[in-house]
């Protein structure tokens, strides 16, 4: 009769620790879904708890495209998420979190689709001598030295007939609210070298990012957008 009391208040204290643990859960769920996005990395007990839903949802989900260290992957033309070169808005946590949410070109309504890259060679827009002239015009803006008189008739087809400023501007600056990258310094998508912005020029690009709104819960979803924002800002992680 006693060892069966026993067995009974033991098995009750499991219950409720098991259901106290339940409860912070679904709490601390809502309460990350319930908080202003921006505001989350300077709460210090939210902030950890999304990271614990971040890292293990990153893992199984993202690390095979961005790579196990947020690297990315220049031959896939898959974002390098460490440093905060960000297409899309400022990189705040609710701009991650919309990437996140709805994805770029990934077929949902919401998603990140207003421009392409067009293929200047394949629609014969530019010649393949023009194209090698906007590309040393593009590389010189990141690196010294080159061919002047190529980069200077390249300025000129990026300006005029090759078009390329409606889009990335006169300045190379890109365009944040049409996804379209800077080509004044920082990373490329698809590599850095002549070659790599010859073949972009010629061929095109159309990146993709699926869309997780239903893949992943919203907490989870939210979680990854305050760990990428942490990452992106040189923030230290646990």
């Amino acid at each position: 009769m006693k060892r069966g009391l026993a067995l009974a208040a033991a098995a009750l204290l499991v219950a409720t620790a098991l259901g106290g643990a339940a409860w912070r859960r679904d709490r601390m769920r809502s309460m990350l879904l319930a908080s202003y996005a921006d505001a989350l990395p300077a709460d210090g007990s939210l902030h950890a708890y999304a990271m614990s839903l971040a890292r293990p949802a990153y893992a199984e989900h993202c690390a095979s495209c961005h790579g196990a260290a947020l690297q990315g992957n220049t031959r896939r033309g898959v974002p390098d998420l460490r440093y905060g070169t960000w297409i899309y808005d400022f990189g705040r946590v609710s701009d991650i979190e919309r990437t996140v949410l709805y994805g770029i070109r990934s077929g949902n309504a919401k998603s990140r689709n207003t421009t392409d890259m067009p293929a200047l060679g394949i629609t014969h827009k530019l010649t393949g001598n023009q194209i090698a002239d906007v590309a040393a015009y593009v590389f010189s803006l990141s690196h010294k030295g080159g061919d002047a008189a190529a980069v200077a008739r390249g300025a000129a087809i990026y300006q005029g007939k090759g078009e390329c400023f409606d889009c990335h501007g006169a300045d190379a600056s890109g365009n944040i609210d049409w996804g379209v990258p800077p080509l004044a310094g920082g990373a490329r998508l698809y590599g850095d070298t002549v070659a790599d912005i010859t073949t972009s020029i010629h061929d095109g690009r159309h990146g993709r990012c699926p869309a997780w709104i239903g893949v992943l819960d919203p907490a989870t979803i939210r979680a990854l957008a305050v760990m990428l924002h942490d990452t992106a800002s040189g923030k230290p992680q646990a």
